[in-house]
């Protein structure tokens, strides 16, 4: 065995800073590519890489040959459970001895929101396979805001979404990112579900300030109706299935009204969660 990483799903939100991690360490390590075009921009930045895609089962045979522990993250489909399970499977039978499996919150909370009650089956399959294992349930990602709203902040100085005041716990997904590598380069978090949030709920009001600041703009968020908001969806081509998650549990959300900070960060890491004020700070200037 030769103590190798695996990373499946290292190019996105909380993939790419998680392998920046890694490749600034001392692990060894590689990164499964889905397609040529993924691979070749990978090698291009030095990062080793093996072909295959979940669901591809002889390629991941091959990909987990020699591998001690798996990072575990694919998009938001409804095919995900079989694809995570089949995963964990042929990990089994690998001898892959840990699984770190980026899950989502309100897993724990899931009956009635599709993605999510994939998600707690996936985790509860992966607890009950035998491997070691880590699950990483993280909040609304902050980069949800610059990849929805950057355009409308920068032209009309407002954006618009359905939440009105209710306040999250948002999370940066770099932190995610950080958490993840400590989970895979250390036993001491095993066998655990985390919760990953910001240092403290937040309403998208408090973002609008955030960002007037920031940017120098006096920024106003426009609370949208739950039938607009859905509309919206639609109009940008969302399926159904993601609507439907996605809808239901910001209303949730909205009738909760607060959602609890974690300290799960902080303990795994040993550093203090990006705030929105920080967040804000990094990425305002990329909007103009």
């Amino acid at each position: 065995m030769s103590n190798e990483v695996l990373v499946i799903g290292g190019t996105g939100n909380t993939g790419t800073p998680l392998v920046d991690l890694l490749k600034d360490g001392a692990e060894r390590y590689c990164v499964l590519a889905r397609t040529l075009e993924s691979e070749a921009k990978l090698a291009s930045r030095g990062i080793p890489t093996v072909r295959g895609a979940l669901g591809d089962w002889p390629g991941i045979e091959m990909a987990l040959a020699d591998i001690d522990t798996v990072f575990l993250l694919s998009s938001p489909a409804p095919e995900m459970l079989e694809l995570h399970k089949g995963l964990i499977d042929r990990a089994v039978s690998a001898g892959v001895r840990k699984i770190v499996r980026l899950s989502a919150e309100p897993a724990r909370r899931s009956t009635g929101l599709a993605l999510y009650e994939l998600h707690a089956e996936a985790d509860d399959y992966l607890i009950a396979s035998g491997l070691d294992y880590v699950i990483l349930r993280p909040y609304y990602f902050m980069q949800n805001i610059p990849q929805m709203h950057a355009m409308s902040m920068n032209e009309k100085q407002m954006f618009a979404q359905y939440l009105g005041d209710a306040r999250i716990p948002m999370v940066d997904t770099r932190d995610i990112a950080k958490v993840a590598f400590q989970c895979l380069t250390s036993d001491a978090f095993n066998n655990e579900i985390h919760y990953i949030t910001g240092p403290r709920a937040i309403s998208f009001y408090d973002v609008a300030a955030v960002f007037s600041k920031s940017m120098g703009k006096d920024i106003q968020y426009v609370s949208l109706s739950y039938e607009d908001q859905k509309a919206g969806f639609a109009a940008a081509g969302l399926p159904d299935w993601t609507i439907d998650t996605v809808m239901t549990l910001f209303k949730r959300w909205v009738v909760v009204g607060e959602q609890p900070a974690s300290r799960d960060f902080e303990q795994i890491t040993q550093l203090k969660p990006t705030d929105i004020d920080r967040f804000a700070a990094d990425v305002a200037g990329s909007f103009q």
